[in-house]
C-alpha cells in the first residue's frame, strides 16, 4: 500500500517537473519573441528615419493621402499582381527553357560567320565597298545621267555582244591578242614581205572580213 502511494507521488512529481520544464521553455520562447519584436521595431524605426532623412535631402515630399491611396490600390489589385507574378514565373520558365536553344543558335551563327570569313566573303564584300567608294569618287552625277541617256544604245550593243557567234569571235580575238606581242624581227617586214603575207589564205580571209566590216560601218554612218 505504502509502495503504491509512493509510486503515485513520484509520478506526480515527474509530471510536475515536465510541466515546469515546458513552462520554462515557453517563457524562454516568449522572451526570444519579445526580444525579436523589439529588435525589429528598432530596425524598422531606424530604416524609416533613414528613408525620411534621405527623402528630405533629395527634397522629396510624400503625402500621407498618396501613400494610403497607393496601399488601397495595391490591396484592390492583389489578384492582378498575383496574375502578373504568374506571368513573370512563366516568362522565367520560358527563358530557362529557351536558354539552351539560344545558346546553340549563337554557337551555330558564330560558326557560320567563321566559315564565311574562312571562305573570304568578308574580304570580298570589303573590296566591293572600296569599289563602290572609288566609283562614287570618280564617277560624277553627270556621268550617270549620260549613261542613263545612252542605255538604249548600250542595250542594243549588249544584245549584239551576247550573240553566241559574236562572243566566240571576241573570245578568239582576245585570246590571240593575249598570246601575241610586237616582235621587231617578225613584224618589221618590207612591203614585199607584207605582199607575201597576203598570199596566205587565212590572211586574205581576215583582211577581206575586216574590209567588209569597215564597209558596213561606213554604210551605217551614212
Amino acid at each position: 500500500m505504502e509502495n503504491n502511494l509512493q509510486q503515485q507521488i513520484d509520478e506526480l512529481n515527474r509530471k510536475m517537473d515536465l510541466v515546469l520544464e515546458l513552462l520554462a521553455k515557453q517563457q524562454e520562447r516568449s522572451e526570444v519573441v519579445e526580444d525579436l519584436v523589439e529588435d525589429l521595431n528598432i530596425v524598422v524605426k531606424d530604416a524609416f528615419q533613414t528613408a525620411v532623412d534621405e527623402l528630405a535631402v533629395q527634397n522629396i515630399k510624400i503625402d500621407g493621402e498618396d501613400v494610403r491611396y497607393l496601399v488601397f490600390k495595391l490591396l484592390r489589385n492583389v489578384k492582378t499582381f498575383g496574375e502578373l507574378m504568374d506571368m513573370l514565373e512563366s516568362l522565367m520558365d520560358f527563358l530557362h527553357d529557351i536558354g539552351p536553344v539560344v545558346h546553340d543558335a549563337g554557337i551555330a551563327f558564330t560558326k557560320a560567320l567563321d566559315d564565311l570569313d574562312q571562305k573570304g566573303y568578308f574580304s570580298y564584300f570589303k573590296q566591293l565597298g572600296l569599289l563602290a567608294a572609288d566609283f562614287k569618287e570618280h564617277v560624277t552625277e553627270k556621268d550617270i545621267i549620260r549613261l542613263r541617256e545612252s542605255m538604249p544604245a548600250i542595250g542594243l550593243m549588249l544584245r549584239s555582244l551576247t550573240q553566241p557567234k559574236v562572243m566566240n569571235a571576241l573570245a578568239e580575238v582576245t585570246q590571240t591578242l593575249s598570246a601575241m606581242e610586237m616582235d621587231e624581227k617578225i613584224d618589221n617586214k618590207s612591203l614585199i614581205g607584207l605582199a607575201r603575207q597576203l598570199s596566205k589564205p587565212e590572211v586574205r580571209r581576215t583582211l577581206s572580213f575586216t574590209l567588209r566590216v569597215m564597209g558596213e560601218l561606213g554604210k551605217t554612218k551614212n
